[in-house]
């Protein structure tokens, strides 16, 4: 007789995450979540309570995967590791990805890499207040450059038909045609942000 595996946090999450990655996050709903694990839908709730108490559990968990960066390293170094992080996340789960737009990013391996950063800015000069704003800068271009990369990975990115605007009032959008490139866009962003971090630690803010 075949063994049952008993029905836990970490499988009716694990369950969450290919059903966001398969069908996108608003498939991954309790009663998919228990058809899938061939369970009643009653049976998930001494486990996680509610549709919200899947979405933390999914930010959660990928988190917890993410390579973030957690020991002590320089500002910079942080900096292109985290984005490169949370972009290999958005690759390897494009659909949960979406959950992290709507929790914030917090638990204990959030909090070991934030208190990493925070560390760094500080050791190169910012106090603890413009330190924290660079890590917060730094979450945000992190999250939309994933936010692209997720769509891009699932091939659903939103595109203007830039060949059916008028070129007359267009010039410079139609001249981009073709001439566009994701990954130099996101390098572009993350040059960007390391730039500005720069001037706020020259100054002192």
């Amino acid at each position: 007789m075949q063994a049952v595996t008993p029905l836990s946090r970490e499988r009716i999450i694990d369950c969450a995450i290919e059903l966001a990655d398969r069908d996108g996050l608003d498939a991954a709903t309790l009663r998919r979540i228990a058809s899938e694990l061939g369970v009643h839908v009653t049976s998930l709730y001494n486990h996680v309570a509610t549709r919200d108490a899947v979405t933390t559990g999914i930010v959660d968990t990928l988190i917890e995967r993410a390579d973030l960066p957690i020991s002590p390293v320089d500002w910079e170094e942080w900096v292109r590791a985290f984005v490169a992080a949370v972009g290999e996340i958005a690759e390897q789960h494009p659909g949960a990805f979406v959950a992290l737009q709507r929790r914030p990013v917090e638990g204990a391996k959030a909090t070991e890499s934030f208190e990493a950063a925070l560390a760094a800015f500080e050791r190169a000069g910012l106090d603890p207040v413009g330190a924290y704003g660079a890590v917060k800068a730094t979450t945000h271009v992190a999250l939309s450059i994933g936010v692209e990369r997720a769509l891009w990975h699932r091939d659903a990115q939103a595109e203007t038909a830039v060949s059916q605007l008028p070129v007359e009032r267009f010039p410079h959008v139609r001249a981009l045609s073709d001439q566009t490139d994701p990954e130099v866009e996101w390098a572009f962003s993350l040059v960007t942000l390391l730039a500005g971090l720069r001037v706020q630690i020259g100054s002192g803010s």
